[in-house]
């Protein structure tokens, strides 16, 4: 977690912390909680120097509706909510193989509304299962609905989930390999996800339970970043 938010969770965390290893001095309690972000990049820097973040990319090309589903890069004229872009992180660590937890992010263009949610693997099940979910929750409706070339989002079941209602919502997707075009929810992808998160693996299914309702990180229902 980067050093503005570890700041912010250190008084969250440290009743786990001291119910698990046992109390801490009042002193180093009194220390822990008045450090400055500056203060923890200093005393961290070697820490973090030996254990350097670089994500993976997770997206595995979608060939089945590639060619169906239109290329978008323009949002130029957008003037209302309900267009959004959507994305995965990948929590693995250093590597790819096995099973671990994946960040899916949803973004308003217009009023940067954003929602994120945990998927396990990222199954196109369990990621449309997740988009319902937000859509139940978004104080707008969904109008336009934009995505990366991953498989995960370029199927049928969200293709149908999308269409197939009384007002259609386009799915579009952006060009392969030119992340712009999905600059908003990218920057989120870093602001909400690596920020907060970091880069270590998180591969414990306590994290994000079988039943996928409602989950996202940690022991929070739902992480949901909104304006002010």
């Amino acid at each position: 977690m980067c050093s503005k938010r570890l700041k912010a969770a250190l008084p969250l965390w440290l009743p786990f912390y001291e119910e698990k290893y046992g109390t801490l001095p009042a002193t180093i309690r009194c220390q822990l909680v008045q450090i400055s972000p500056a203060t923890m990049d200093r005393l961290l820097k070697k820490v973090r120097a030996r254990y350097p973040g670089k994500g993976l990319c997770g997206t595995r090309p979608g060939r089945l509706l590639k060619h169906q589903i239109p290329i978008r890069t323009d949002n130029r004229d957008l003037a209302q909510p309900g267009f959004l872009e959507a994305d995965t992180v990948a929590h693995c660590g250093s590597a790819m193989a096995g099973d671990f937890i994946w960040s899916l992010t949803l973004t308003d263009i217009y009023s940067q509304w954003t929602e994120n949610r945990a998927v396990w693997n990222k199954g196109a099940k369990d990621v449309l299962e997740q988009i319902k979910d937000v859509e139940g929750r978004l104080p707008f409706a969904i109008l336009g609905f934009d995505v990366d070339n991953g498989s995960e989002f370029l199927t049928f079941h969200l293709w149908r989930y999308l269409l197939d209602r009384p007002g259609p919502v386009p799915l579009t997707r952006s060009r392969p390999y030119r992340k712009n075009d999905q600059a908003h929810v990218e920057q989120k992808n870093w602001t909400h996800v690596r920020q907060l998160l970091g880069y270590e693996r998180l591969e414990a299914p306590d994290y994000c339970p079988p039943s996928m309702s409602s989950t996202a990180l940690g022991d929070c229902s739902i992480i949901s970043f909104a304006p002010p």
